[in-house]
């Protein structure tokens, strides 16, 4: 893997084609280039906000420990945040708190249920709608204490990831976040204001990744983050032909590139908000 970037403001974009410049998008019309470059979405719901919330209502934090205490990979007395003193940083494949997390937490239906609640209850009351179209697998983190970072510098919306414009992400952290075990992130599309988020379990943060760029740094601090994410798009926004990424990342002559282009589609990627939980569970689960 490559050496990850140790200044916020230039983070390694070496795989990934560098967004426009910022505003060169709305000379198309009057009013009409904020709509292609945001989406459809307001100035409102494209800033960034940390939102408060409580987590004992959804369960997050106890079941990822009871996950984990059942995996035999936790001890009691250790807090999500000091998960490297149980296991040293060995990369993320070799991470045994989020192959549990990944593997069996996230495809559990108590989990479902309670991402299911917490996005209609939630997501979409800070983002002023009554329905979304929202990731039905987030994805989990766990960046360790002195572990490198993950991933590259990027800006979902951009090649070779390419999600629909009108997508916002949802990032919520279930340790306290500071720092560089944190997300670093644009505060809006091309400002380079580079930062990172400060949050804490019974907060999340909701922000623009379609456009803004966001990566991680090597965790240097004392605290092992804890999180997972997920995109969500206001239903009236929403298009179920959008192309997609492709389904499959190769490596091929040293370079990554993606193949066979794929929309990411209602049912398949996304899940209705609106829609009863057990029936949509009852089709998730032949996709597991």
């Amino acid at each position: 893997m490559e050496p990850r970037p140790e200044d916020p403001a230039h983070p390694d974009t070496r795989y990934h084609v560098r967004p426009s410049a910022p505003g060169a998008d709305t000379a198309a019309g009057e009013g009409e280039g904020d709509r292609v470059i945001n989406g459809g979405l307001s100035e409102e719901q494209i800033a960034e906000r940390v939102v408060d919330y409580d987590d004992d209502e959804y369960g997050f934090v106890r079941m990822v420990r009871t996950a984990l205490l059942e995996a035999g990979v936790l001890k009691e007395e250790i807090p999500l945040g000091k998960l490297h003193a149980l296991a040293p940083p060995k990369g993320r494949r070799k991470n045994p708190f989020l192959f549990v997390l990944q593997n069996d937490l996230r495809k559990s239906k108590d989990f479902a249920a309670a991402l299911h609640r917490f996005v209609r209850q939630e997501v979409c009351a800070a983002l002023g709608v009554s329905r979304v179209a929202y990731q039905r697998r987030p994805t989990f983190r766990v960046h360790m204490a002195g572990g490198p970072a993950q991933g590259f510098a990027h800006a979902d919306g951009l090649e070779p990831y390419n999600h629909q414009p009108g997508e916002v992400n949802i990032w919520l952290p279930l340790s306290k976040v500071h720092g560089s075990n944190s997300l670093m992130s644009e505060s809006s599309p091309g400002k380079g204001d580079f930062h990172a988020f400060e949050a804490e379990p019974g907060q999340f943060v909701r922000f623009y990744g379609n456009r803004c760029w966001h990566y991680c740094l090597d965790n240097k601090t004392d605290d092992t983050r804890v999180s997972f994410d997920l995109r969500v798009v206001p239903m009236d926004l929403f298009d179920n032909n959008h192309d997609g990424p492709s389904k499959t990342l190769t490596k091929k002559s040293s370079k990554q590139r993606f193949s066979g282009i794929k929309p990411l589609k209602l049912g398949e990627y996304y899940l209705d908000s609106d829609a009863e939980f057990d029936e949509q569970w009852q089709q998730m689960r032949g996709r597991m």
